[in-house]
């Protein structure tokens, strides 16, 4: 289906929301401006849902208090700001149609319009990156010795009565982004979810993927992967359908009865290789410009090259059963391979299939531009240096969770900036917010403007904090730099937790203790005493900025069990009916980005911890350990299974300076305070170049711990310590260098990168001792 012409259905009817208060930014000038100041505040506490009431006593003495030294305390006066009406209006726009990268500049142009509304520099920034639109699909099930087709599969989804977001005329059929186009028929092998392991247990069962159509269920490992995977192994194509055990009925009442996936649903998404790379795959390292040179696309190593499409399970159903009697029955090899479509009568078999599959996927590549939203307010005493925030606006559909729920709350955070700087505030360094497109087909806004601007970046940029999909269920969840800790869980223990009295610190804790994590969440969350923070793959926009550029980023949100994930449901109403109602948890959500960002824009000190990154880094090397174990124990080479050495020494020398840094702190603060306000010209200059020192270590320790070689193979990433896994795509792996080498029991090059990884550690440890 070739998609139609843009235009204005996303809600461009929908104008941006106006300040109530037009009043003249600047600093506080007299008794007049103070009142205006408490006018505005008693108007705040009316409509926004102050968590706590103040009188006008209280807020007359509060600005007098905050008004001390020429600044305001914004902190306590945000959390009064963000309205659960305005959330929702923003939602309802972002959510007015289907918005994929590429086709909607209207969205761009209100996004844009409504950050200028609240004081906010803001334009658009255009990029030119390859991608591909679906023109027609087809996936059928025929003999060919008759040419007797047995089942045509739909590959839409059925309109859902009183869901206007089903209804949308542009909404996309059957499609995976940056899938290759191609017409190609085999035999049906069954693979389960497609992983390595999968492939290989295969392989051991006798059945052959070579020519075959490869049929594998959602989860375990990124889209790409399983595409990459089955190519690999000759086949010919490969269909991914969502499995009703994975996010189906088996999980509870689907949609619109519950929120799990209904049996016609699709999971659109893209199929690239970012593991290899990120962004524009013809033009990697470098910026998506017009005028760029570029590759040949059959040179782009972040493309498979073979077609693919995603089915719904009701479409899976009748081509799991033409397996039935062929090759192996699933459960022989593993129980976990068979799935939920037994509740319907069905086995699971491996193949191959008597029958034989037909996959046209015909799609339309074609260089495309793309719109990133860049507003900034500029700070005040140190202007170059920049936080920022950010969220991507594109979606496969309305896209209510991933990525709306972040957009409105990126927008709301812009309106009470807004209010704050009509307060006379102005963040002490600079703020910029970024609304990025076309992350959908593989981090590709954000990577173009992070190639862009790498120097800039890399000098001036402290941290990058990113709010996709905020809302998509009820457990709040993080994934950091573990500079961030300290920073993070104060922020959360300020905002309560939505219908309870805890806060979200408590109720984040309470929730990660009643779930018994198999991954690597102890690695960054010190002890059993503090919720677990997750180590950064490459699952969204920050992994430029982390992987890339160095620069300390922390990706958070609400998360929980949603079925409707890259699907037409995602909708406004099914957001409103089954994860946020009252939007609660977006008004939290804005709470807790709000406050980070405040502190790191705001905060005389950065409240940035290298003692948390020195102990999570104790903890990655245990994981280290660990997985090269795995590896080693059938090997001959028994020094592999030897600890660590070169590393834990880092480690250790990396722990003793994070601690100078935190004494140098402590200095500041009892010789001379954070604020540096007082007399004397000398012990004025002496304390903001110690306080200087402490900030640039702890906000560029990030890049001390970047190699610029990057990993072996994927020389795109390089982080030293953390990366998207190989064969894991979003989830990150621990030292990837160092982990590859081992999977591939490579001892020397393992030694090699071990030693190289140790004097990167050791580099970043002199770098936190520099006063």
């Amino acid at each position: 289906m070739a998609l139609p012409e843009e235009k204005p259905l996303c809600g461009s009817n929908v104008a941006p929301d106006q300040p109530v208060h037009r009043a003249r930014m600047g600093i506080w000038r007299g008794v007049a401006t103070a009142l205006s100041a408490m006018a505005l505040l008693l108007t705040l506490y009316a409509a926004a849902h102050f968590p706590a009431p103040l009188c006008m006593h209280d807020m007359r003495s509060e600005t007098a208090r905050n008004q001390g030294n020429g600044r305001i305390d914004p902190g306590q006066l945000f959390l009064r700001i963000p309205s659960t009406d305005r959330l929702r209006e923003h939602l309802r726009y972002y959510t007015s149609g289907t918005h994929v990268a590429g086709i909607n500049r209207t969205q761009a142009e209100h996004t844009r319009d409504y950050l200028a509304a609240q004081g906010v520099d803001a334009k658009i920034v255009e990029y030119y990156p390859w991608l591909n639109y679906p023109v027609n699909q087809r996936v059928a099930l025929f003999n060919e010795s008759t040419q007797a087709v047995e089942f045509e599969a739909g590959l839409q989804e059925d309109v859902i009565a009183g869901d206007s977001a089903s209804e949308d005329p542009n909404n996309l059929p059957a499609f995976l982004g940056l899938s290759a186009s191609g017409n190609v028929t085999g035999q049906l092998v069954y693979a389960n979810y497609g992983t390595l392991d999968d492939f290989r247990a295969l392989k051991a069962a006798g059945v052959s993927i070579k020519d075959k159509v490869v049929l594998v269920r959602y989860g375990g490992i990124l889209r790409g992967l399983k595409v990459q995977g089955a190519e690999r192994g000759g086949a010919r194509g490969v269909l991914i359908y969502s499995d009703p055990a994975d996010d189906g009925y088996c999980k509870g009442k689907v949609y619109p009865h519950g929120p799990w996936r209904p049996e016609s649903s699709l999971q659109r998404g893209s199929v690239a290789l970012i593991q290899v790379y990120p962004g524009d795959p013809l033009t990697p390292g470098y910026a998506a410009t017009k005028d760029a040179q570029r590759l040949d696309p059959k040179d782009a190593k972040s493309m498979n090259g073979i077609p693919s499409l995603p089915l719904s399970y009701r479409d899976a159903e009748p081509l799991l059963r033409a397996l039935v009697g062929h090759g192996k029955i699933a459960s022989e090899i593993s129980e976990s391979w068979v799935g939920g479509l037994t509740a319907r009568g069905v086995e699971y078999w491996t193949g191959p299939s008597a029958l034989a599959v037909n996959i046209l996927n015909h799609v339309d590549f074609k260089t495309t531009p793309i719109q990133n939203v860049i507003g900034r307010i500029a700070g005040s005493e140190e202007p170059e240096r920049a936080i920022i925030v950010g969220n991507h606006r594109d979606a496969w559909c309305a896209g209510a969770s991933d990525p709306s729920s972040g957009s409105a709350v990126l927008l709301e955070l812009a309106r009470a900036f807004g209010e704050l700087m009509k307060l006379g505030w102005r963040p002490r360094r600079t703020i910029i917010f970024a609304s990025w497109d076309a992350e959908e087909y593989g981090l590709v806004g954000s990577t173009e403007w992070v190639e862009d601007n790498i120097d800039w970046i890399r000098a001036d940029v402290i941290a990058y904090v990113n709010v996709d999909a905020a809302v998509m269920g009820s457990e709040f969840r993080a994934s950091a730099s573990p500079i961030f800790n300290d920073l993070l869980f104060a922020a959360t223990k300020q905002v309560g937790f939505p219908g309870s009295n805890e806060t979200v610190y408590d109720a984040w804790l309470r929730q990660s203790q009643m779930v018994q994590s198999s991954d690597n969440a102890g690695l960054a969350k010190g002890h059993n005493a503090t919720p677990p923070v997750y180590t950064l793959g490459a699952g969204s926009d920050y992994t430029p900025f982390m992987s890339h550029a160095g620069v300390s980023s922390l990706d958070m949100g609400f998360g929980g069990g949603l079925g409707t994930y890259h699907s037409n449901y995602d909708s406004f109403k099914q957001m409103t009916t089954f994860v946020d109602p009252n939007f609660e948890l977006h008004q939290a959500m804005t709470r807790i980005c709000g406050l980070v960002v405040i502190r790191l824009a705001d905060d005389a000190v950065l409240k940035l911890n290298p003692i948390s990154y020195a102990k999570a880094l104790g903890g990655y090397i245990r994981e280290l350990e660990r997985q090269v174990a795995r590896h080693s124990a059938a090997s001959s080479d028994v020094t592999t299974m030897k600890r660590f050495r070169r590393l834990r020494a880092a480690q250790r020398q990396f722990l003793t300076n994070a601690h100078l840094v935190e004494q140098s702190k402590h200095r500041l603060r009892s010789v001379y305070g954070e604020d540096c306000q007082m007399a004397g010209r000398r012990r004025r200059m002496n304390c903001r170049k110690l306080r200087k020192s402490i900030n640039d270590r702890v906000s560029r320790l990030e890049r001390h711990l970047i190699d610029p070689d990057g990993i072996p193979g994927r020389e795109w990433y390089k982080h030293a310590l953390v990366g998207p896994g190989r064969w894991l795509g979003y989830e990150a792996q621990i030292f990837p260098a160092i982990a590859e080498a081992a999977e591939d029991h490579d001892w020397k090059k393992l030694r090699q990168y071990e030693k190289r990884a140790a004097e990167t550690i050791y580099e970043a440890a002199w770098f936190l001792r520099e006063v």
